[in-house]
């Protein structure tokens, strides 16, 4: 996996460690309603400090919206899927379960698009992994007898 993606496991989990009430009230995640990839980085760069957190780490631009339990994934210029936005948003499956749900609006050869998604699909499986591990109730020690 690649490592410039790492660090966004670390801070969607904050979101998570955020986002239990905003999943209590949400049915459906939305999309991206954005006509472009610029559009969408302008307006979320513009709320920065009021119902979004935005940061910039080895090209990537994230932004958090912690009420929407909800990160968005800009990947650099240099980037094969460049230009292109992931939100993950985390939302309550039929079943109960945390679930990472993944809509994405990409401008780039469909080949880098498929490989963006796969690394996110990666990575969203440990995040739902851990949440998942969270929810366990702690292991009984073994008695002797």
């Amino acid at each position: 996996m690649n490592s410039r993606i790492v660090p966004t496991l670390a801070a969607l989990l904050a979101v998570l460690a955020l986002s239990d009430q905003a999943l209590a009230q949400q049915s459906a995640a939305p999309g991206i309603n954005y006509p472009s990839v610029a559009a969408a980085l302008k307006d979320l760069e513009s709320r920065d400090g009021k119902d979004t957190v935005v940061t910039h780490g080895d090209g990537w631009t994230t932004v958090n919206e912690p009420a929407a339990a909800a990160q968005w994934s800009f990947p650099p210029a240099g980037h094969a899927a460049y230009p292109a936005v992931l939100r993950r948003t985390m939302v309550r499956g039929a079943d109960g379960q945390v679930q990472v749900r993944t809509d994405h609006l990409c401008e780039s050869p469909a080949a880098a698009c498929q490989a963006l998604l796969a690394e996110f699909a990666q990575l969203n499986e440990r995040i739902e992994q851990a949440k998942r591990s969270r929810g366990r109730p702690p292991a009984q020690p073994a008695t002797g007898g």
